[in-house]
This record gives C-alpha cells, sequence and structure tokens, in this order.
C-alpha cells in the first residue's frame, strides 16, 4: 500500500526542492547503473555517460548487461 502521508509530503514542497530530490534520486541511480557496468568490465567513462542522462533504464541495462570478462575479451 502507498504510504499516502509522504506522497502528500513530497507533492507539498516547493517545485525546486521538488526537482532537486527527483534529480538527486535519479543521478544515483545512474551512478549505481555506472558501478554495475563497470564491475562487468565495461568502458567507466561511457557508462557515466549513460546512466547520468539515462538513469532508471541504465540502471535496468546494467543489470542485464552480460560481463565482459565472461565474454572472453
Amino acid at each position: 500500500m502507498i504510504n499516502t502521508d509522504a506522497l502528500t509530503t513530497l507533492t507539498n514542497l516547493p517545485i525546486v526542492t521538488q526537482v532537486i530530490i527527483l534529480g538527486t534520486a535519479h543521478c544515483l541511480l545512474g551512478l549505481t547503473a555506472t558501478a554495475i557496468a563497470y564491475g562487468k568490465g565495461r568502458n567507466f567513462r561511457r557508462w557515466l555517460a549513460i546512466g547520468l542522462i539515462g538513469g532508471t533504464p541504465a540502471l535496468v541495462a546494467a543489470i542485464v548487461l552480460k560481463s565482459q570478462k565472461s565474454l572472453g575479451n
């Protein structure tokens, strides 16, 4: 069940604060995607850009990404 009190609290914040909170969450997801992809042998800078632009979809892509170490490269 959704906690409506937390949702109400977020929506009652000023728009600038909402953007900062959501932007920070987006970047943290992107950094997590970068760490996962780098751990699988992928290029750090490329995945940093992908992660910071893509956010959640980048995280999903990094999770399903095959390790280059297991591919023999």
